[in-house]
């Protein structure tokens, strides 16, 4: 996050005196040449005014003025100009705004390493044995860093004229977060990225001005083994963490990995008798596996549960085994339940024709037409008003919607998946696998969209 930092050239501390610069007339300025230390903004000055007595009344001064850097000891144009500054004996004033009605703020944009000045003038002639005054510390006047605006001599070197340490008028600048290099877990490296956006996809931010050249990722993807005895791809150990699964390392694929299998439901379909059995074991007696938490019914418990199945296209089918029902990709509605009990729902979602239009329709009549069904729930909304349904378009990454796919689309994606999206506007610019939510398996689109791929 971006943070504010006091610009000095004095070594002041809390407490500390300093010497009163009481020898200045009225209409001659003080200034201090400092140097940002960051991109940003100068967002307030800070001038410290004491007495050798103290508790002297508000005095109202000329003006404080931001210049640019010029030629030292003369600054260079005008960037900001508060006028009229009242200054309390014994603090160190700060100023945040412009106006005397605080509705104008300092707000002066800086690069990092550029010099500028900020001026103190007098309105009248401070009491040359009492003040108050500005201050300046007493450990040495820096060369290059302090000036004066005398009558009759104009700007000159404060050091040449006697004053023996820096002046103590400051400036707060607040910082622009820093970007940089950033490996994601799948091995690629995207860059100007804040710390938090990398951290935010679960990448490894590689500190602060970096660039991608030279930076060796390494992926941090692999295998989950999850509960139920299924394995998951390409996911991060934090991933897999979440879903209660063992991860099995980084590099590895379900393809190669062998995850323990809970007992479940083993059918023999020749007569029905059921026994509990791992998915192994099941399939060494010639059974069917019925999937992962099924379990034998019967007063014996040795009995295949079977039960109504919903199917995708909304159909039903009677007395199904759960196994039967999962391999038609159908919900299993219960064991013992008939069709006559459930009503399957009809699916709607959108339907992407092939002469470029949209419409909702059930899944079987939208794909026995040739065109391609989105998915249940979806709609025809037209977000970015380009005349093509969002969910009709592929994504690009562009999810800043501002025409171009590069790291200030990390964060709104990050947001996105984070909130697990649905809204189509997301959807259609990252919902890279498909299935329409915004989620981790659509990060290795998101990456490829930013390297171009």
């Amino acid at each position: 996050m971006a943070e504010e930092v006091v610009v000095k050239n004095d070594s002041l501390t809390d407490g500390g005196n300093g010497a009163i610069q009481a020898g200045f007339d009225d209409g001659e300025s003080a200034a201090a040449w400092l140097t940002s230390p960051c991109n940003g903004r100068i967002v307030a000055v800070q001038v410290f005014w004491k007495s050798a007595t103290g508790g002297q009344p508000p005095s109202l001064e000329q003006s404080i003025t931001i210049f640019a850097n010029g030629t030292f000891p003369q600054p260079g144009p005008i960037l900001a100009l508060l006028e009229g500054p009242v200054m309390t004996d014994g603090f160190v004033n700060e100023f945040r705004y412009l106006d005397e009605l605080n509705t104008i703020p300092i707000d002066v944009p800086i690069n990092q390493n550029q010099r500028f000045v900020v001026s103190f003038e007098f309105a009248s002639d401070p009491n040359p044995l009492n003040g108050p005054s500005v201050v300046t510390d007493t450990n040495g006047c820096q060369a290059q860093k302090n000036a004066i605006e005398a009558v009759g001599l104009g700007w000159v070197n404060a050091c040449a004229l006697g004053i023996s340490g820096d002046f103590f008028i400051r400036a707060v600048v607040d910082c622009d977060e820093a970007t940089g290099a950033c490996c994601l877990v799948q091995g690629s490296c995207v860059t100007d990225v804040t710390e938090s956006d990398c951290v935010q996809v679960s990448g490894v931010y590689q500190g602060d001005g970096t660039n991608c050249v030279g930076v060796n990722c390494p992926v941090l993807l692999g295998a989950c083994c999850k509960s139920d005895g299924t394995c998951v791809d390409g996911i991060s150990s934090s991933a897999c963490a979440g879903m209660s699964g063992t991860y099995q390392g980084n590099g590895t694929d379900c393809g190669t990995v062998n995850c323990p299998q809970p007992a479940q439901a083993c059918c023999n379909p020749a007569n029905g008798f059921c026994a509990m059995q791992t998915p192994d074991a099941c399939l060494g007696f010639g059974g069917v596996p019925q999937g992962a938490g099924t379990v034998c019914v019967g007063p014996s418990a040795n009995q295949c549960p079977t039960g109504a199945c919903c199917l995708p296209n909304g159909n039903c089918l009677p007395a199904a085994t759960p196994a039967q029902c999962a391999a038609q990709s159908g919900v299993y509605q219960g064991n013992g339940v008939t069709c006559g009990q459930v009503s399957c729902p009809q699916p709607q979602g959108a339907c992407c024709l092939t002469s470029g239009g949209c419409t909702i329709s059930a899944q079987n009549i939208c794909e026995g037409f040739g065109n391609v069904w989105m998915g249940q729930g979806t709609t025809c909304g037209d977000v970015d008003n380009n005349g093509t349904a969002d969910i009709c378009e592929p994504p690009d990454g562009d999810m800043n919607v501002d025409g171009v796919t590069d790291g200030l689309d990390v964060h709104p994606f990050a947001t996105a998946v984070m909130s697990a999206s649905s809204q189509p506007l997301d959807l259609s610019h990252g919902d890279f696998s498909g299935n329409n939510v915004m989620d981790t398996a659509d990060i290795d689109g998101m990456v490829d969209a930013l390297l171009g791929d």
